[in-house]
């Protein structure tokens, strides 16, 4: 799927397990658009104030980096010398501030993750909340990159590093499990849904599906696909724990 977006780029959904090429146009065209939601971010999305200007668009730009080639190729492919090329960047300015490339991957990821926030989808129930808030996450390019990085990322910590696949589990989770939760909590406070429904369950079974369809079956998600997988699929695994929370009848 082509996604058109206001940077003035094409964007491809890559394959998780690929090496499709997931950006199209010139490699740099996003990190513009984003490098000053950097500013005053320090490591680990914590505020600094010392973090500004030509210092926030270098670390945007590497950042950007990292996940620009996480994207296109392998977790196995990344390395230094490749992120300082594409970010245009000295290995010693990457080195002083990220001692390994665990670490730079960690927290790139964490950054892209803690500025991208997107407003909270309010349609009016929770079938078009869900939707809409898939939307915004295949919908916006750095995000989608983000997540696919991400993944890509995991699946090679999963079999080598148990440690480092945690903290990326833990990165993408929570960038995830907070909207997930508000929408079904209000669907709850509502009455929509008669019961409470844990985010984690929600974001387990959307993770399997867009995973199995990006990888397995090479398939476009788009918004028939989006519709379906939220009608089909998620609607009812939500309705379902939702009466599941009910107490037992007398």
């Amino acid at each position: 799927m082509v996604i058109e977006k206001a940077l003035g780029t094409s964007w491809r959904v890559p394959n998780v397990y690929g090496t499709v090429s997931f950006m199209k146009g010139k490699p740099h065209t996003a990190v513009s658009a984003v490098s000053s939601r950097f500013a005053g971010i320090g490591k680990l999305g914590c505020p600094v104030s010392a973090v500004v200007g030509r210092s926030a668009s270098r670390e945007a730009a590497i950042c950007l980096a990292v996940v620009e080639l996480l994207s296109e190729t392998s977790y196995e492919s990344v390395t230094m010398d490749a992120v300082a090329a594409r970010a245009k960047a000295s290995k010693a300015t990457i080195y002083r501030r990220w001692s390994n490339k665990e670490d730079l991957v960690v927290d790139a990821l964490s950054r892209i993750f803690n500025v991208r926030a997107e407003p909270m989808p309010a349609t009016g129930n929770l079938r078009d909340d869900l939707i809409a808030r898939i939307n915004q996450q295949i919908q916006d390019p750095v995000l989608f990159a983000a997540n696919t990085a991400a993944m890509k990322s995991l699946v090679h910590a999963a079999a080598h590093d148990g440690k480092l696949a945690d903290v990326i589990r833990t990165s993408l989770a929570d960038a995830q499990l907070h909207c997930w939760q508000t929408l079904l909590d209000r669907a709850h406070r509502s009455g929509e849904l008669a019961g409470p429904v844990d985010a984690a369950l929600v974001w387990e079974v959307a993770q399997g599906q867009f995973c199995a369809r990006t990888s397995v079956e090479s398939g476009l998600v788009d918004a028939g696909y989006v519709r379906h997988v939220v009608d089909d699929v998620l609607m009812p695994v939500v309705t379902h724990a939702s009466a599941r929370a009910l107490p037992a009848p007398g």
